[in-house]
C-alpha cells in the first residue's frame, strides 16, 4: 500500500471514524495501540488507483492553497482599501456613484 495513500485514508472521515471510535480517550488525549491500529479495515486499491487518488488529493490540496493565498492578498487589500477611505487619502465617491449606475 501506498504510504501517501494510507495517510490520506487516515486521514478522511472514514477514517478518523474507525480511530475515533477504538482509540482510548483520556483528558486531552486519545491513545492507539498497535493492535487496533493494525485492525484498522482499510479500503486497498490497486496500486494504479492510489496514485490516481493521491494524485487528485495532491491537486486539490494544491488548489486550496491558491485559493487561500488568493483569500488572503483579497482581504489586505480590502483592509488597505478601507483604511485609504477611513483616512482620507482615497474617496468613496467614485465607488458609490460607480455602484449606483449599475
Amino acid at each position: 500500500m501506498s504510504p501517501e495513500y494510507l495517510a490520506y485514508l487516515a486521514q478522511s472521515p472514514y477514517g478518523k471514524s474507525y480511530f475515533l471510535s477504538v482509540a482510548h480517550k483520556t483528558t486531552n488525549l486519545a491513545c492507539i495501540n498497535k493492535t487496533k491500529l493494525s485492525n484498522f479495515p482499510a479500503l486497498i486499491p490497486s496500486p494504479e488507483e492510489q496514485s490516481s487518488i493521491v494524485n487528485l488529493i495532491r491537486a486539490c490540496d494544491a488548489a486550496i492553497a491558491t485559493l487561500e493565498r488568493e483569500t488572503q492578498l483579497v482581504d489586505e487589500l480590502f483592509r488597505a482599501m478601507l483604511d485609504d477611505i477611513m483616512t482620507g487619502r482615497l474617496s468613496a465617491a467614485p465607488l458609490i456613484e460607480e455602484h449606483a449606475a449599475q
